[in-house]
């Protein structure tokens, strides 16, 4: 039997927190704030692909990574039902840029 793959949502303050930092970004150009919207969410679907695991963590942009969760499962008293018929994509954002003359070498 084939398993379809579930379906894969995103909350809007992950959205919103991702594009604030992309528009800090040096070099960019300064499009209006839906393209980049836009331009997000087209990467942030091709880098999770079709069949994303829970778990799995992807390259999105400069500084912004996205991490495959069980929809929900931050919530308290979550539904049980909801976090198994769906995944929900949790941004993470590197806030502080790399100084090239403040580096530690591991």
């Amino acid at each position: 039997m084939f398993r379809t793959a579930l379906p894969v949502v995103i909350s809007e303050p992950d959205i919103d927190a991702a594009l604030d930092h992309l528009r800090t970004l040096p070099y960019r150009p300064n499009p209006p704030r839906p393209w980049d919207r836009q331009r997000l969410l087209a990467m942030l679907r091709e880098a999770i692909g079709k069949s994303p695991k829970i778990g799995q963590v992807f390259d999105v942009a400069p500084g912004v990574f996205a991490i495959i969760k069980p929809f929900g499962v931050d919530l308290a008293g979550a539904d049980a039902h909801d976090c198994a018929t769906r995944l929900q994509v949790w941004l993470a954002i590197r806030h502080g840029g790399t100084d090239p003359k403040q580096v530690t070498k591991l």
